[in-house]
């Protein structure tokens, strides 16, 4: 069995997702920045307890989003029960979350407004645990729009600037490195500035996330890299305190990239009943 590519329509849009398995039980997997659901290739084979559906995010993979520069929570939800009825599953059957660092923020935005359809939540270095004061600043206010699509067309300043910023010690090396790789590339630069601006209606409320997870006893396991300088793995303490009974962490001996680790890749074949 391998991972099929397939496609749906959402209004206007095709939204493009890869599956594999035909088990009762949907798991849905969220990739990360500029990457696609072939991330998540490691499951291509899959035993019969599970459907694994990987989605293409709008402006990621093969998906031709035509909404505009909005994607919001109650978008996905819309989207989730058109895919699972294409695939036979119960559109009110409760899901499994995966999700990679936007796609663990965007796993954490949706179980906020959707906590009854979420029976369990994988997160890998998952984003939207802190909101970034620059991310809120360009995403959020209408000054803080303008002034990142004119840095995303004449970059050099702000890639100077992060180096002072980097120097005087307010960010660190991994974040210097994020902004070095992605805006000495136009195409990328363009990508940054549609992605972040779409989907700022993502932007979970953790205390409220943690309170669902304790109403419904929603068992969460999260996975962070120790030497991860995007997303520290500090923040994952922070989160399951006072949770601990449902909301597990882990810190591997790794970077960022965590679905490239063995642990991680035993962790989701484990996870999902992969065989």
């Amino acid at each position: 069995m391998h991972l099929d590519q397939k496609y749906i329509l959402y209004r206007q849009s095709v939204i493009s997702y890869s599956v594999t398995g035909n088990g009762p039980q949907p798991v849905v997997c969220f990739h990360g920045f500029n990457e696609s659901a072939s991330s998540f290739s490691i499951l291509e084979n899959s035993g019969g307890r599970y459907t694994i559906l990987a989605i293409d995010a709008p402006f990621h993979g093969h998906t031709s989003w035509k909404e505009g520069s909005r994607f919001t929570p109650d978008q996905l939800h819309e989207i989730l029960h058109i895919l699972l009825e294409a695939e036979s599953c119960s559109p009110t059957q409760p899901l499994t979350l995966i999700g990679f660092s936007l796609g663990g923020r965007i796993c954490l935005s949706y179980y906020q407004h959707y906590p009854q359809r979420v029976n369990r939540l994988l997160l890998l270095a998952p984003d939207g645990l802190k909101m970034s004061f620059w991310y809120w600043f360009s995403s959020h206010t209408l000054l803080g729009n303008r002034l990142f699509a004119c840095t995303m067309k004449h970059p050099a300043w702000l890639i100077r600037f992060a180096g002072i910023l980097h120097k005087t010690g307010l960010i660190n090396a991994g974040v210097k490195k994020f902004v070095i790789h992605h805006l000495h590339q136009p195409q990328v630069r363009e990508k940054l500035y549609t992605v972040w601006t779409a989907f700022r209606f993502f932007r979970p409320d953790i205390a409220q996330v943690k309170k669902a997870i304790a109403q419904k006893q929603t068992p969460v396991a999260l996975y962070f890299g120790r030497y991860d300088k995007v997303i520290p793995a500090k923040r994952g303490s922070r989160f399951v305190k006072n949770i601990e009974a449902f909301a597990k962490t882990r810190v591997l001996e790794a970077g960022h990239r965590l679905l490239h680790h063995k642990t991680v890749q035993t962790a989701l074949r484990d996870y999902t009943n992969v065989i």
